[in-house]
């Protein structure tokens, strides 16, 4: 099972039946940083990142 880390949202995904739902509160923080961009912190992450990632 999983949990979103994006601001505002809350969902969970069973991986064992591949369904949405909801879960446990769980520890803060229940997000990065909403000025954080994605897939990292700002310089921290290859410009070209998508490429790298093995299929």
């Amino acid at each position: 099972m999983i949990q979103s880390f994006e601001p505002g949202e809350d969902w969970f995904f069973d991986y064992r039946d591949g369904q949405f739902g909801s879960g446990p509160a769980l520890a803060p923080p229940s997000s990065h940083p909403a000025d954080q961009p994605v897939p990292g912190p700002a310089g921290a992450v290859p410009v070209d990142w998508e490429s790298r990632l093995h299929d």
